[in-house]
């Protein structure tokens, strides 16, 4: 019984990971094309 208690802690949180994991990409990737206008409005007024 101690076996199969250790393994589905084990596969909780293996899940937990790749959830946060994914959720992580998603954040990141979201963060970039909502400031992607600004960094190049930035960019544009300093460069010019």
């Amino acid at each position: 019984m101690k076996t199969q208690t250790t393994m589905m802690d084990t596969i909780k949180t293996s899940y937990l990971a790749v959830i946060l994991g994914i959720l992580g990409v998603f954040a990141v990737i979201s963060a970039i094309l909502i400031a992607w206008p600004a960094l190049a409005y930035m960019a544009a007024k300093l460069f010019n």
